[in-house]
């Protein structure tokens, strides 16, 4: 029996589900790095602020000391939209294939979530190695934090006038590697040149099997990773693990081997990337009440869309590694 047009309404409200049902397919893997909020506008400025620190001794009849705010650097952020259409023709409606038409709904919310994914992700992917990198639309996307810098970088900088402090290394995830990034946490000052406590409390990896397993093996040991002796794993529950199924690929989503081993430390209590949505994903179709019918196509169209920005402001809550000794 063919799809009528009378049976229009009820396909559309079929068609949304299975775009939900696709949209959720998806993990939020790389959203949880994020504080995500909505705004209602297309630009928007986030400036660091860092506080007092210490409070000072006061004398007997004395003044208290007047504190001092430090205002740090500034990030713009400016909404762009993505989204991508399919159609259901004639042809599909005439011959009953219901399936097919349920298959494009759900692929349609796999690629808007895959899309808000992959954006989230290459903001570290790419942080690795530069302060920008072209996405697969040709468009040039920033990749630096407040201080113009890379995310990880060796040689970041404070409006205090601290120079050279890093949240990069080249280790592979090991005791060593993360020992060696654990140490640069406790090495970042704020803007006012004063120690910044820092409690990393997640590791993020690619999803590279052998990296994946290393650091399963690492956490869950009873005794210490790879070692044969009874001693204690002080790892063992320490930190939380996070996979980002598209860290390990290039600007357009595919796996790149040279990515496979990157890894990171961060402090997601105090993480510092923004994600602002003033569209979130949705499903579109014809007006309901019509035929939603296109008169030169006899098709009936359907899209997805959303729109968003996002940025790190600032790189003291967050390590990363190459994954690869030099």
């Amino acid at each position: 029996m063919p799809i009528l047009t009378t049976q229009f309404n009820d396909l559309v409200k079929n068609a949304k589900v299975q775009w939900r049902n696709g949209f959720d397919r998806v993990a939020p893997a790389a959203r949880q790095l994020y504080d995500v909020s909505s705004v209602a506008v297309m630009t928007s400025e986030h400036s660091q602020i860092d506080g007092y620190t210490f409070a000072k001794r006061k004398l007997e009849g004395e003044s208290y000391t007047i504190g001092n705010i430090k205002q740090g650097y500034k990030l713009n952020l400016s909404q762009s939209r993505i989204g991508l259409m399919d159609t259901v023709t004639w042809e599909m409606r005439k011959f009953d294939k219901y399936r097919e038409i349920e298959k494009k709904m759900t692929k349609l919310g796999e690629a808007t979530a895959q899309r808000i994914e992959l954006d989230l992700t290459h903001q570290f992917t790419f942080g690795m190695a530069g302060a920008s990198y072209t996405n697969m639309d040709g468009e040039t996307v920033s990749t630096a934090t407040g201080d113009g810098q890379n995310i990880f970088d060796t040689d970041h900088t404070t409006t205090g006038g601290t120079t050279g402090i890093a949240n990069l290394i080249t280790t592979a995830f090991s005791r060593a590697g993360l020992e060696e990034a654990e140490t640069l946490f406790t090495k970042f000052v704020d803007n006012n040149g004063n120690k910044v406590i820092v409690q990393p409390d997640t590791i993020i990896t690619t999803d590279d099997p052998a990296l994946v397993n290393s650091v399963k093996e690492f956490l869950k040991s009873t005794q210490i990773p790879d070692m044969a002796n009874n001693a204690v794993n002080v790892y063992s529950g320490k930190y939380k693990h996070i996979i980002l199924p598209y860290l390990a690929t290039d600007k357009d989503g595919a796996y790149d081997s040279t990515k496979a081993n990157y890894w990171m430390l961060a402090d997601l209590g105090n993480k510092d990337a923004i994600l602002e949505i003033s569209e979130n994903p949705t499903f579109k179709a014809p007006s309901i009440g019509g035929n939603g019918e296109e008169f030169e196509t006899d098709d009936w169209k359907f899209k997805s869309s959303a729109t968003y920005d996002y940025g790190v402001l600032d790189f003291k809550w967050i390590v990363g590694s190459t994954g690869a000794t030099s």
